[in-house]
């Protein structure tokens, strides 16, 4: 066995020898080349070719052969490798590309053609004369090549990758949409993919939405005449959920269920998509839609969950609130709770209906009644602490401000390194900042500014800069603070009147909140409060639909506040606008880019980097 073993060694070290004295003469030729030496690496490369003419060294030996211009010599070389190797097309292309550069353009299109004559029907050798054309940037002859290559093999989808990609290099897009819908026709899932990847690299270039309309238009063309074809339908499905008309897909999911018997998943699979990309109304025609089919129906118990979670979510995001839609949606949570009672698989409902009690229908006393009844009802401390937040918000909307700070201050005591602690310490701080206590409210947001939350963190250290960086230094009348939210004094006047403005904000007072913002750039036109003053007046404007008002702004923060610590909330907000309500597909992309490119420290960048790919295309099924 060691006698086995010794011979193993030697003849590999012997080998080594050899292998490590030839690339010594091709890494110095190799060296020359890269340098630019082509008289000295052609020197080397000639005699390394002569003895390995079906190496990687051939390609270097051309190449330094063409940057000479010694075209006599390429083409002597070439007809030997033609000789040599007569059944691999690069050879023969590369001769042809030799006589085009030459001068001889006859002769190269001889060849050319000739190459295309004597294709094969084989589907190797139709890639590999496509791969030789293409890598002489001859387009033209590697998408014919492709062509004939169908119809000797009676393949129609034969190397459909490779012609998109030619069709987009010669921009060609008419033809890129005629081969999608070639791959569409055969109607087979296999496709689904490679349809879907090229219709988003032809959309990545399209600025005024023409090459969307274009495919979308095509692919319903297509389907009219074929109304079975499944792969259309689900194409046509994604393509409108990539340009966000969940309208449309709406229409095609409830297609596809019919279609394939899928019992609603492709709807509820819709109305959740729409929901995330906040379009409630056609969420909310998904979820009825499955409801409307009966207890029988897939995701029926979902769909009736999530309902109610939906329509939340479009009345707290939307304003003035209309009394009617709140009363009742108030009349579906307390049924919901009724028919499945107060205890923990609840609590998400528990709280949106004690705060759409106290927030928007006015019944405050009704909304702590539930909060008590649902901490009396658990033992969990957590579940208790998060319903005591609740409670202590209500409190603070009430004017309760003392409870309020009360029950925080009691959760940052049970919690005190917890999530919810750290929570609460927060919403304590700014009740202090709406009161006027500055000072105490800054000292309490520099003690979170650790938190292991970085979202709680980030919004502590943002408020802190913005009592320090507009704080006036007076004297504090500690007898005042507990009489009035507000002051009268003269001392931090634009500050206090913004925390005036938060407070409304917090109570969904969205008009009285404007003025009071307006009063705030007033008050201090050249401050460091106007960028914050013109974010929370664009939110209110989103919150209004008033977008086209809400884009002026942000942008104004984005132009003239670049280097304040909202640039990138407002950078972010743009994209979301685009990208939620005006349906600017592109221009979200651009702003998405720009919290990368010029705000890499973000806490949004996560979130921009999985927003950009999802509008590319690349996470939407």
């Amino acid at each position: 066995m060691k006698k086995i073993l010794l011979i193993l060694l030697l003849l590999f070290s012997c080998g080594g020898a050899v292998i490590a004295q030839q690339s010594q003469e091709e890494q110095l030729a190799l060296q020359y080349y890269k340098e630019k030496e082509y008289d000295k690496a052609v020197e080397l490369f000639e005699k390394i070719h002569a003895k390995k003419p079906d190496s990687y060294i051939y390609y270097y030996y051309y190449y330094s052969l063409m940057e000479l211009e010694r075209y006599d010599a390429a083409e002597k070389m070439l007809k030997k490798q033609v000789k040599a190797f007569p059944n691999v097309p690069r050879y023969k292309i590369d001769l042809g590309y030799v006589y085009e550069r030459s001068g001889d353009n006859p002769k190269a299109e001889k060849i050319y053609q000739e190459c295309l004559k004597n294709l094969q029907a084989k589907e190797t050798a139709v890639n590999e004369l496509n791969n030789a054309f293409m890598s002489r940037g001859k387009y033209d002859y590697a998408s014919e090549t492709i062509l004939k290559g169908r119809k000797l093999l009676n393949n129609e989808q034969l190397l459909s990758k490779n012609l998109i990609n030619i069709y987009k290099l010669l921009h060609q897009n008419d033809k890129i949409i005629d081969e999608i819908i070639s791959l569409v026709k055969t109607d087979n899932e296999k496709y689904e993919k490679d349809v879907q990847t090229a219709i988003q690299d032809l959309l990545m270039d399209d600025e005024d939405n023409q090459l969307y309309m274009s495919i979308r238009t095509a692919l319903q063309k297509f389907s009219q005449k074929n109304p079975s074809n499944i792969l259309c339908i689900k194409e046509l499905y994604w393509i409108s959920q990539l340009h966000k008309d969940f309208e449309e897909a709406l229409v095609l999911a409830k297609s596809l269920d019919k279609r394939l018997k899928m019992e609603g998943i492709f709807t509820y699979e819709l109305a959740t998509v729409a929901a995330s990309n906040h379009d409630y109304t056609t969420a909310i025609d998904a979820l009825n839609y499955i409801i409307k089919k009966g207890e029988e129906t897939h995701n029926y118990i979902q769909a009736k969950m999530k309902i109610l979670d939906v329509k939340y979510m479009q009345l707290i995001e939307s304003s003035p609130v209309k009394m009617v839609d709140a009363v009742n949606l108030e009349q579906d949570f307390r049924k919901a709770l009724e028919e499945n009672g107060i205890h923990s698989g609840t609590m998400d409902w528990i709280r949106k209906y004690a705060h759409l009690l106290a927030f928007y229908v006015n019944k405050p006393q009704e909304a702590i009644d539930v909060l008590n009844q649902a901490m009396t009802a658990t033992r969990d401390i957590k579940e208790k602490n998060q319903y005591k937040i609740d409670l202590a918000d209500v409190q603070l909307y009430t004017g309760e401000i003392w409870d309020a700070s009360l029950n925080y201050s009691q959760v940052d005591k049970d919690l005190p390194n917890d999530v919810l602690g750290n929570e609460a310490k927060f919403k304590n701080a700014k009740l202090s900042f709406y009161i006027g206590e500055f000072n105490w409210a800054k000292s309490q947001l520099d003690v979170l500014a650790a938190a292991t939350t970085k979202l709680i963190a980030n919004d502590a250290i943002y408020s802190s800069m913005l009592i320090s960086d507009n704080l006036e230094e007076e004297e504090e009348d500690e007898a005042d603070t507990t009489t009035a939210l507000f002051d009268n004094s003269e001392g931090n006047l634009a500050l206090k009147m913004y925390a005036k403005a938060e407070f409304l904000i917090f109570q969904n007072k969205d008009d009285e909140a404007l003025k009071a913002l307006d009063s705030v750039m007033i008050l201090s036109p050249f401050g460091t409060l106007v960028d914050d003053a013109l974010y929370q007046k664009a939110l209110i404007y989103i919150k209004q639909k008033n977008y086209f008002e809400a884009e002026k702004l942000l942008k104004r923060i984005v132009e003239n506040y670049g280097d304040q610590l909202l640039a990138d909330d407002a950078v972010f907000k743009l994209a979301e606008l685009y990208e939620y309500y005006l349906k600017d597909v592109t221009q979200a992309m651009e702003y998405y880019q720009k919290i990368l490119k010029d705000h890499s420290d973000s806490l949004y960048v996560v979130q921009a980097r999985n927003r950009y790919r999802a509008l590319r295309g690349d996470n939407v099924n």
